[in-house]
């Protein structure tokens, strides 16, 4: 019965008209075209492109170590039915980038002084224990921000303070000078956990916010980061100046970082303040609406239920950020569903947790076809030598419907 809604919206999407309005060639040299890897041997064909026009796969808590058994039962003891959604873990950064992840994310705890965070709940009350692994707190001890994904019950990270994992980042990115822009989300933690002797994460607001800019700036120089204000180019709104310029080319973007606050509406008005358009700010946030001055990325999380809506904003130049799975309950089911959903809309970047099989998963990972690290959009359409919608042949739509039934039905 699922089945009807879902088709309906992605037949809005097989009928969606032009994404991309820039008269950019696309690849046409001898051995190449435009199914090239946008980071092979071709990338150069490629840089005319906006950096819109791509797809890429992402990984969920990028940071994230698997917790050992008895920190999973403690985890379930606290926050019944959550540990089987927990229960993965990620290579170190530069691995993943390796693999193709361009956009990685990283939850980030706001600790000025240092040392708020150091004696962890679970690695303390499972000490000794079978199954049990020694913890090391002592980066935990130095300010600034640090990364896991929750205080005291699931702290084990690939790089537990925020200037590491960027200079991960950007040691890798200086070695591989001609990688497409790299998205990099924030989420701030800010939760409480209702349980005795666990630590009280402080607020993130304007102060913090400035903390964060900081950190970014003591890894990555200014002009390696992707800005608003190099998007909004003087135009009064973020919006506006994507009908009006569009995104920047692959050419003017490889290379560098942009980064992206998740968060709520209350936590994006704390950063923006004044500035609804991000006027000098330092990261794009999560935008809320298509109308909204500060509307550049969106984040939409549920390509079967979201599917039109993710085609639409592609297809009306923002950039998306959507998720192939979640809780591993798609990898644990082995359903691909969602997954060949999140490519097929367009989604510039698609997350997941599991972009390599894992032996007691089964046969469940992500990536493009063909394995390749960055591919052109499947929305993008051409016609001629430009970037506009590819004129349909006799067939062609009905062609198109029935290859979707035969993705969703088998």
């Amino acid at each position: 019965m699922r089945l009807k809604p879902l088709f309906a919206a992605l037949l809005v999407c097989v009928g969606a008209s032009a994404i991309y309005a820039q008269k950019t060639p696309l690849p046409s040299a001898s051995g190449c075209g435009p199914d090239s890897d946008i980071e092979g041997p071709c990338a150069g064909l490629f840089d005319a492109m906006p950096m819109n026009g791509i797809q890429a796969i992402g990984s969920h808590n990028s940071y994230h170590q698997r917790p050992t058994l008895p920190e999973l039962k403690l985890i379930d003891h606290i926050r019944p039915g959550t540990s089987s959604g927990w229960d993965y873990g990620h290579a170190p950064l530069a691995e993943q980038l390796d693999l193709g992840m361009r956009q990685l994310e990283l939850d980030v705890y706001y600790d000025p002084d240092g040392g708020r965070y150091a004696d962890p709940l679970g690695p303390r009350l499972t000490a000794g224990t079978r199954g049990a692994e020694p913890y090391d707190a002592a980066p935990m001890q130095a300010p600034g921000f640090k990364v896991m994904h929750m205080q005291d019950i699931d702290v084990r990270s690939s790089c537990a303070t925020l200037l590491s994992c960027l200079r991960q980042i950007r040691n890798w990115s200086d070695a591989h000078t001609g990688h497409v822009p790299l998205l990099i989300m924030f989420n701030t933690k800010q939760e409480m956990i209702d349980y005795e002797g666990t630590t009280w994460p402080l607020a993130v607001k304007q102060k913090a916010f400035a903390a964060l800019e900081q950190e970014i700036l003591a890894v990555f120089t200014r002009d390696r980061i992707l800005t608003p204000d190099d998007v909004r180019q003087g135009e009064a709104t973020l919006p506006a100046a994507l009908r009006k310029h569009g995104w920047p080319t692959l050419s003017q973007t490889r290379g560098k970082v942009f980064f992206l606050i998740d968060e709520n509406e209350n936590v994006i008005n704390m950063y923006m303040k004044r500035s609804k358009a991000l006027e000098g700010k330092l990261l794009f946030v999560k935008s809320v609406a298509p109308t909204r001055p500060h509307a550049a990325i969106f984040v939409e999380n549920e390509p079967l239920k979201h599917y039109d809506q993710i085609c639409q904003l592609v297809d009306a130049g923002f950039i998306v950020r959507t998720r192939a799975d979640a809780g591993l309950k798609e990898v644990r089911a082995g359903d691909k569903t969602r997954m060949l959903a999140a490519l097929r809309s367009g989604a510039q970047f698609v997350t997941t947790d599991l972009y390599r099989m894992r032996a007691d998963l089964g046969g469940y990972s992500v990536s493009l076809p063909g394995n390749k690290k960055v591919r052109r959009n499947p929305r993008w359409r051409r016609e001629k030598n430009s970037a506009v919608a590819e004129p349909s042949s006799p067939g062609g739509k009905e062609r198109s419907v029935r290859s979707l039934l035969n993705l969703f039905i088998g």
